[in-house]
């Protein structure tokens, strides 16, 4: 199974998050799919994308979401 990448692109305004495998990644950018964009290797202080210029940034991993857990203490007295 192939690592998974998000990419986070900002273009006149609108930010948009795509999610694509390896293969279709290094595809995309060869095609300059995003256009003449740097990729940024960090996460920028000011995290408004509007502020990143034509820079892309890529991250590798998974989505999670939290899970809630129950938790109960249960007294007695004798």
């Amino acid at each position: 199974m192939e690592d998974t990448y998000f990419i986070i692109s900002n273009s006149e305004g609108d930010t948009t998050v795509t999610q694509m495998n390896k293969t279709k990644l290094l595809q995309a950018i060869e095609e300059n799919y995003w256009g003449e964009k740097e990729c940024l290797n960090y996460v920028p202080e000011n995290t408004d994308t509007n502020y990143w210029g034509k820079n892309l940034l890529i991250i590798k991993g998974s989505i999670v979401t939290p899970k809630p857990e129950k938790i109960v203490t249960k007294y007695n007295i004798d």
